[in-house]
């Protein structure tokens, strides 16, 4: 069946404000709509609202999971745009990426009483993991049993191809672990292009890509931050997006519910 996943990277630590009127528009949106999604939280964010993520913890519709302590990325990205531009963001070493995932985990148990199973990594990558099992081993060993990190084309660029469906690590030796890629365009780089302020373009997109998702029966990992609330601070577009997916008969799970899902009927093996 035809599935959109909402997964929000909540990361902007450096203007808490952001995250607070991003929380609040959250929790009455996905409670009013009765839809799942999933919170991807940054460690650095979870320390700075604590008390603000109450609410979240334990609530049927709200998934808790990390999204690092402080964002540093799993692997090098070489980013060639649209104008043949390229820029490298250095991926964090080994050791790096073991500890920012285990206080983001720390972080999570201690001030939330959640034990986080899945992760975002930061910026996302092309091919995901697929090529690194030994940061798939750091990941396993941290409890990770689900990943949101395949969401660049061969160009490391956007948009991912949406015949990028969910797959097992199982050839790199961990068959529990469940890739949920994002594909299409992540959220902040399809505003820039539509232009930011442009809601209804924007929206007309998203319309295009649940469509195309429904018809050919497929997952999507839908992106978005706590930042895009910038001109959005109702959330119309969540809003847009959700009701469509349901006008189309498409399951709206969160990340954690399909992992569940596929670990029972072992799909995508």
């Amino acid at each position: 069946m035809a599935t959109l996943m909402i997964g929000y990277d909540v990361e902007a630590h450096g203007n808490p404000a952001v995250t607070r009127a991003f929380l609040d528009a959250a929790f009455a949106l996905h409670t009013e709509l009765n839809a799942p999604c999933t919170l991807f939280l940054l460690g650095k964010v979870v320390e700075q609202n604590a008390e603000q993520l109450e609410p979240f913890v334990g609530h049927p519709l709200f998934d808790l999971q990390q999204h690092t302590y402080s964002h540093k990325l799993f692997k090098t990205v070489c980013m060639e745009d649209d104008s043949g531009k390229v820029t490298v963001y250095r991926g964090a070493s080994l050791a790096e990426v073991e500890e920012d995932v285990a206080r983001g985990r720390d972080v999570m148990i201690r001030l939330l009483g959640v034990d986080p199973i899945g992760v975002c990594g930061p910026y996302n990558y092309y091919r995901g993991l697929s090529d690194r099992p030994d940061i798939l081993e750091v990941l396993h060993r941290h409890g990770i049993r689900f990943l949101r990190t395949y969401g660049r084309n061969e160009r490391d660029y956007q948009p991912t191809p949406f015949s990028v469906q969910p797959f097992w690590y199982a050839p790199q030796g961990f068959p529990d672990m469940l890739e949920l890629p994002i594909q299409g365009y992540q959220d902040y780089y399809l505003r820039w292009m539509v232009g930011w302020d442009d809601i209804h373009l924007y929206i007309q997109r998203l319309m295009r890509h649940v469509r195309a998702v429904a018809q050919r029966n497929l997952a999507w990992s839908y992106c978005q931050h706590d930042g895009s609330n910038r001109g959005d601070p109702q959330m119309t577009i969540i809003r847009a997006l959700i009701g469509e997916a349901r006008n189309l008969g498409m399951d709206v799970l969160s990340h954690r519910q399909f992992y569940d899902r596929a670990l029972v009927s072992r799909q995508f093996a």
